[in-house]
């Protein structure tokens, strides 16, 4: 069953003993998988940490409500930072990418403090960081995506407003965009196996998809999906 992914970031997410908030998905356009759930075990603020997607459990669209199956030790001992975004950044690229543990990665504490440290110089002349550049391609956030413009080879479409996946499978379906106008305006599904680019943050983090503004206009309405 296809889930729209923003609306899932107000679900909360029930693991052993606990229930938490999810805050963002992070996931990877190349394999079209979601890879970590970032959380908020104590509720709407406070300390936030990483799980691997690969843990989810049942979903209930219903009660609004996914299962992560990770024990209290494990979630303790997650990666964490305090909630702010840079400090996710700045975790996120002291992550190797090895994929190994409960959490889909190991993380190293010395080098998160270290380039926490490192990213704290305000020098609006230096230019980005390699790592953290490579951190924001390796794990890409949802957050950072919604919203972006979204254009085909031939002509801007609109922004993207959603993206469809099935949390059972892990598997990104669809990229939802939306044409922004206030007469004629639609939403269309469009795979996403149809991403071509997607810019760095610093210039736009624009989409573009390998479809024709023609293909855009025949493309199905997300109500119109196979559930």
């Amino acid at each position: 069953m296809l889930q729209s992914l923003s609306d899932m970031l107000s679900w909360r997410v029930r693991t052993a003993d606990k229930t938490a908030a999810l805050s963002d998905i992070l996931f990877d356009p190349d394999s079209r998988q979601m890879t970590y759930l970032s959380l908020r075990p104590g509720g709407v603020s406070g300390r936030q940490v990483l799980a691997s997607a690969s843990r989810l459990g049942k979903t209930d669209p219903h009660a609004r409500e996914v299962e992560l199956r990770i024990t209290p030790e494990e979630l303790e001992t997650a990666p964490s930072w305090g909630g702010d975004a840079d400090e996710l950044s700045a975790l996120l690229t002291a992550m190797p990418p090895l994929v190994v543990g409960p959490f889909g990665a190991t993380h190293a504490p010395l080098a998160m403090a270290a380039f926490a440290s490192e990213s704290g110089e305000d020098d609006a002349d230096m230019p980005p960081d390699p790592r953290a550049e490579e951190a924001l391609d390796r794990y890409t956030r949802l957050t950072r995506w919604l919203g972006r413009e979204v254009f085909a080879r031939d002509a801007e479409l609109g922004t993207l407003s959603d993206i469809l996946a099935d949390p059972v499978e892990n598997r990104l379906a669809y990229f939802i965009v939306d044409n922004g106008k206030f007469f004629g305006h639609e939403q269309r599904a469009l795979p996403v196996s149809a991403l071509a680019h997607r810019a760095p943050v610093a210039k736009g983090g624009h989409i573009v998809l390998d479809v024709t503004a023609a293909e855009f206009e025949t493309a199905p309405h997300p109500d119109a999906l196979p559930t």
